[in-house]
């Protein structure tokens, strides 16, 4: 069974919170959570000692009280807490777990009509976390079949110069190509300039949202083919920032795209959008100007799927960038754990949830870890409440390639977790051939 139960603390990270806005030049009210190991990791059966120190004006009160909420990273509530800031320890307490997981611990200060909040989370043996998600004995079956089906499609690319975004090195297209229920998926390329090919891949996919906006040149700069994807069936090559950002809008008028389409598996959104990528990827494998050799996926969120997924489903990626990857265990509501976005499940019960969870497995990104084939550097943040670390460990248990994860245990949902935004520009740099030669343990 699991437990949390009182303690003391040691020493100390922390985590400031978001807090309401203050008057200028005053320090605001903070809730700081902290455990007594930097790396906030422990083994099961351990107790990790937290401590909750709330401040006025950079000074410690001494006297409220603290509203403490523990959960199984996000999901099933292990107990709630009232911690008296007067009392000799009070504000001090242990939690632990028994089984591979997360605790999420959130406190909450009231000072009149203003809530203050701040977040800590403990890891306990995360690499030894099993994944609820199950293989379908067909899933293999399921993507093959797809994506022979797109191919016999014409792939009708079509290429359009963007000259404001081209410049001395770097020559920048719209690009799109013929997807599956007469749509298109589209994106930009970049190619190098007045340099003799064959040249290294670079492929990425953005976050959740309305874009890509514009094309990614940076890697073309440095001699590589780099090639931006979005994930929806409007064309962001030529309908410019407004026009994207109105589309979007369009297509979240009756629910988050991300939902569209469940629980059938031809009909899933991002049934289309995985092809289409996918498609993407052959189209640029099969251009003579590629070396055959590197061809590298990047992204973060629903990016950090993407990387993930295409790794796992087409054998033309050689590396793999994954920064806080969405779409991991949609399952993990299974184990009482809170699952990746897009929760696919929430507010649904019964049949519909169950329909939903058998679709899902088609879809995510650990049934593709599990098929990976080249190295991998995954991050995660343990206070991320999109994508819950235990998600995204679940998904990074499954690869038996090289790799490497980056843990922050400070780091919500955000592009800047831990060392790993400073290792991925030489993780990608080598991979790509256009840097020294770089290992995920380098």
């Amino acid at each position: 069974m699991d437990r949390w139960l009182a303690g003391f603390l040691v020493l100390c990270v922390s985590l400031l919170p978001v807090c309401p806005a203050a008057e200028p030049g005053a320090v605001p009210v903070k809730v700081e959570v902290r455990t007594e190991r930097a790396s906030a990791l422990y083994a099961c059966g351990e107790q990790a000692q937290i401590q909750v120190t709330v401040t006025d004006q950079g000074k410690a009160l001494a006297e409220g009280v603290v509203m403490v909420v523990v959960t199984r990273d996000g999901g099933e509530l292990l107990g709630k807490k009232t911690l008296d800031l007067a009392t000799p320890d009070g504000a001090v307490f242990g939690v632990g777990l028994d089984q591979p997981g997360f605790v999420r611990v959130k406190a909450s200060f009231i000072q009149g009509k203003a809530r203050y909040e701040g977040t800590a989370a403990v890891g306990f043996d995360p690499e030894k976390i099993v994944a609820t998600t199950v293989d379908p004995e067909d899933f293999d079956t399921f993507w093959r079949t797809a994506r022979n089906q797109l191919a016999e499609l014409p792939v009708d690319v079509q290429l359009t110069p963007l000259e404001k975004q081209s410049g001395a090195n770097v020559d920048c297209y719209a690009i799109s190509f013929a997807n599956v229920d007469n749509t298109r998926i589209y994106g930009f390329l970049s190619v190098p300039k007045g340099r003799q090919g064959p040249f290294p891949a670079y492929v990425t996919v953005p976050g959740a949202g309305p874009g890509p906006f514009t094309p990614d040149a940076g890697w073309a700069a440095k001699g590589c083919l780099s090639l931006v994807m979005g994930v929806h069936a409007y064309d962001v090559g030529t309908l410019g920032k407004e026009g994207i950002n109105a589309a979007y809008k369009e297509l979240n008028a009756n629910g988050t795209y991300s939902h569209i389409g469940k629980p059938d598996r031809e009909k899933y959104y991002f049934y289309r959008a995985i092809l289409g990528v996918d498609r993407a990827i052959e189209w640029l494998a099969a251009r003579p100007d590629w070396d055959g050799t590197h061809l590298v996926m990047d992204g973060s969120s629903q990016g950090g799927a993407f990387a993930l997924i295409m790794a796992g489903l087409n054998s033309h990626v050689t590396a793999a960038a994954a920064n806080v990857p969405a779409l991991c265990e949609h399952t993990a509501s299974l184990a009482n754990r809170q699952p990746g976005w897009p929760n696919l499940t929430n507010g649904l019960s019964g049949k519909d949830k169950d329909d939903v969870l058998a679709m899902s497995a088609y879809f995510d990104a650990v049934n593709f870890a599990r098929r990976i084939t080249c190295p991998v550097i995954v991050s995660v943040g343990f206070i991320d409440s999109t994508c819950p670390p235990g998600t995204v460990y679940a998904a990074y248990n499954q690869i038996k390639t090289p790799k490497r994860m980056f843990p922050d245990p400070l780091a919500g949902h955000q592009w800047t977790v831990g060392e790993f935004r400073s290792f991925q520009p030489k993780w990608l740099a080598g991979r790509l051939g256009v840097g020294p030669a770089c290992e995920p343990g380098d």
